[in-house]
């Protein structure tokens, strides 16, 4: 049998408006550390487990990955990843979380690559409830990662 593999899309949290500096620049708010406090609050009450992180290396999906594992209190392996910018190729991407060896993965990442990719991934069609509104995570799972192969288990927004 064919190991389910767990992958977690976590856009970062609120950050400065858009415009007033270079946008990888751009730094979290104090709304947008709240946001992932809680985000991390509510991954951390589904007794979910990471094996690896894998973060943007804009300035604030560094930070709300720094916060979301302090409140996890957890140890993990926590790579920068250019691949996963705002706006990331989805197969690109794809391809390249097929080679890592990790069962369970946490992407933080932007919009708008973190919905396209969740809805990529998707067999069935997004809840129409479903927004990757700041700080939300969705939690994906299959036996690997292509499009329209795999389950969207849960998603929850801190809002």
């Amino acid at each position: 049998m064919t190991m389910r593999k767990r992958l977690y899309v976590l856009r970062h949290g609120n950050a400065q408006a858009f415009g007033y500096a270079k946008d990888e620049l751009r730094e979290l708010t104090e709304l947008g550390v709240a946001e992932v406090k809680t985000a991390a609050k509510q991954f951390k009450s589904r007794s979910e487990t990471l094996g690896a992180v894998f973060v943007s290396p804009f300035v604030r999906a560094q930070q709300t990955a720094k916060i979301f594992l302090a409140e996890l209190d957890t140890s993990v392996v926590v790579e920068t990843c250019p691949l996963i910018t705002p706006e990331a190729n989805k197969i690109e991407v794809a391809t390249w979380l097929e080679k890592q060896p990790y069962e369970s993965v946490l992407l933080v990442t932007h919009q708008p690559f973190a919905h396209h990719f969740v809805d990529y991934l998707a067999q069935d069609p997004l809840p129409l409830s479903f927004a990757m509104t700041t700080a939300s995570i969705a939690a994906i799972e299959g036996e690997f990662f292509a499009g329209a192969c795999c389950q969207l288990r849960w998603h929850a927004s801190p809002t």
